[in-house]
């Protein structure tokens, strides 16, 4: 069982709905052993309950409660999950009932997971989206169903054991100071305030001190300072540098009287001690903030001393508990508190908080997507984007894992979990960091997509981009001045990139972003798919013969549409250059064919310039008879046909 449940009863209590139950001597002896918190006793008297035969919808509920307050997860999930099936039966029945409450949804689901029966926990989750909409906790599964890859992505980077001065009671709640440890333990205060909780049947909470001598190489726990203990409960401490200031947690308690609120119920409040002339502590005294009607626990100071962080269900939360912030004036008064807002608190339980010398804000939730039961989280206080990171396993685990503190410089610290193989109900352990958190690193790789030649930017071309786990994560084309940008992780990852255009051979490239270099600017160069030099534009385009009239080298009708084929490809393929050669047959002289090809070359070459080609693409040359295609030469008998095949143009690629 978790003492720490104490911590936060009034979060607990306005989420019990008030049933109309029978008057069975025996029901009503459950339920008022429930309402007095004597969930130890509620439990045995529930089983009877139901032995009796007399099991209902809200006598499932309460029995479950009673184990999940106690953090026995496990009896819990048994009767929750009873509870959902005797609603289906009473459904199948035509019995008319009352809609659950979301939070059974999710405290069932806190249960299977806890049996690591995650998919059936997130099945649960997702069904509460149904009766709330709103529910964070719904919604962050919605966003990331692989939160459980998240969580693995971070384990491995501690190295856990047991710490020595534990009991065979509950140890929990570490605070550093000086050089020594402060801890919450229910091991027993000294006899004058011994008194038994009936919540867990163990004696109430108070602050002890781990004592280590090097020399000797022995240790041992104390009470921490007689002067701050009271016969109800002392949590959660936390020090100034020089340890001269105490911020703590106790039950609402004024001269020795314990105070309640409306409700009938004993809240927390965060009490505040000096160190006197006489190295001794001065009373205690409540901040300014607390209140009788809602509790404020479990203080932690930041490093600078400017600024306190503590956990309160006050009015106008987010969830069961939430994370707050007040600022420490000069004067020593304090501002306002401050909710630290819905990226880090939820409708669940948020608390425990500590803030590290760097910075990083670490908490207990069971409203962020965990492991089950409370899992420690952390968040950078100084980063704007205040992403929360579950730090993993072996820290976190399918048990409550709770009050964690570390030391940034020398990676040490410490934390407490009610997990199996302690010395008791909640153990405090060692810890060492050994890699630093994988942070989430929100990088830009920004593009423009040119031609590789002309440097000419290619609009609406096509992009695609594919990460090392082979997910697509970004389609779509170039901006109308080539360029793109899209946010990727920039944790040391390659992305590939595959890029394709019409005309242009297409590319694939990949890109590599690392915490150095967050932000990556390339062009992406993409080659024309033109044809090689030296092939010739009238075969790949299929032209008709070019013919010219008997001795002339004027360009026809015919011979024009032809020409004008060459003319498209050419404005197609920008960069493309050409030389037009034309060829003789044999017939006549070979200065005057040769004179003649150059005319019709001359010819051919200023027409195509003529719609709007650059001249320096193009070049012309007559060589007449020199390049026949066949024997036909000077002398020698041919036919018609042959001679017309050495009458021809070509269209010679020179540069692509």
């Amino acid at each position: 069982m978790m003492i720490h449940r104490i911590l936060y009863t009034i979060s607990i209590l306005l989420l019990i709905p008030t049933f109309l139950f029978s008057q069975n001597t025996t029901l009503k002896k459950a339920n008022k052993r429930f309402d007095d918190f004597a969930y130890i006793e509620a439990i045995d008297s529930y089983k009877s309950v139901i032995n009796q035969g007399k099991g209902s919808l809200e006598v499932y509920q309460k029995l479950a409660d009673a184990y999940y307050y106690n953090s026995d997860l496990e009896n819990a999930g048994k009767w929750y999950k009873r509870m959902l099936a005797y609603r289906i039966e009473q459904i199948n029945d035509s019995v008319i009932v009352e809609e659950l409450q979301p939070e059974y949804y999710y405290r069932t689901a806190q249960c299977y997971k806890h049996l690591k029966e995650y998919d059936e926990a997130n099945r649960l989750i997702a069904l509460a989206k149904e009766l709330n909409v709103q529910d964070s906790r719904s919604k962050r599964l919605e966003v990331n169903p692989k939160y459980l890859e998240d969580s693995e992505k971070q384990s491995g980077r501690y190295e856990i054991s047991n710490f020595k001065n534990n009991s065979a009671f509950t140890d929990f709640a570490p605070s550093f100071y000086l050089n020594e440890l402060v801890f919450s333990s229910s091991r027993g205060k000294r006899k004058s305030l011994s008194r038994q909780n009936a919540w867990t049947e163990q004696s109430y909470l108070g602050l002890f001190q781990s004592i280590n001598d090097d020399s000797l190489d022995i240790s041992f726990s104390k009470e921490f300072a007689k002067k701050l203990s009271s016969r109800l409960h002392e949590s959660t401490s936390s020090f100034s540098k020089d340890g001269s200031i105490i911020y703590f947690t106790r039950n609402n308690i004024h001269k020795g009287t314990s105070k309640k609120d409306s409700l009938g119920i004993n809240r927390l409040k965060i009490f505040k001690a000096f160190k006197t002339d006489q190295q001794k502590w001065s009373q205690p005294e409540e901040l300014s903030f607390n209140n009788d009607q809602y509790s404020v626990a479990h203080p932690t100071l930041s490093f600078d001393e400017k600024k306190l962080y503590f956990a309160s269900d006050m009015p106008g939360g987010y969830g069961e508990s939430d994370l707050y912030v007040v600022e420490i004036n000069e004067d020593g008064s304090y501002s306002e508190p401050k909710n630290l807002g819905p990226e880090i608190n939820t409708e669940g339980r948020d608390t425990f908080p500590f803030i590290s010398k760097s910075g990083m804000l670490y908490f207990a939730s069971d409203g962020h997507l965990g492991l089950g039961g409370l899992d420690i989280f952390v968040v950078n206080t100084t980063s704007p984007e205040k992403k929360v990171y579950n730090i993993g396993k072996p820290i976190n685990s399918n048990y409550d894992d709770v009050t964690f503190i570390i030391n940034d410089d020398t990676k040490k610290g410490y934390f407490a979990s009610n997990r199996g193989g302690g010395r008791g109900d909640d153990d405090i352990y060692n810890i060492t960091q050994t890699k630093e958190l994988v942070v989430d690193c929100i990088g830009t790789i920004n593009g423009v997509v040119k031609d590789q030649k002309s440097k000419e930017i290619l609009a609406d071309t096509e992009i695609k981009v594919i990460n090392q786990d082979q997910e697509i994560i970004f389609e779509g084309k170039t901006n109308v001045d080539g360029s793109f940008s899209i946010p990727v992780d920039c944790n040391n990852k390659n992305y590939n990139f595959q890029i394709k255009r019409e005309k242009y051979n297409p590319i694939a490239i990949t890109v590599n972003t690392n915490k150095d270099s967050p932000i990556v600017s390339k062009d992406f160069l993409l080659e024309i798919d033109a044809p090689e030099t030296g092939i010739d534009l009238a075969k790949l385009l299929q032209l008709q013969p070019i013919y010219f009239a008997s001795n002339k080298a004027l360009i026809l009708g015919k011979t024009a549409l032809e020409l004008d084929k060459v003319v498209t490809y050419l404005k197609e393929y920008p960069t493309l250059k050409i030389e037009i050669g034309s060829h003789t047959d044999s017939k006549g002289s070979d200065a005057y064919n040769l004179k003649l090809s150059s005319k019709r070359a001359t010819a051919t070459a200023n027409y195509i310039i003529s719609k709007g080609i650059d001249p320096s693409r193009i070049k012309s040359r007559g060589y007449g008879e020199t390049l026949l295609k066949n024997s036909c030469s000077n002398g020698v008998r041919c036919s018609k046909e042959k001679h017309q095949q050495n009458r021809r143009s070509e269209f010679i690629v020179t540069e692509n």
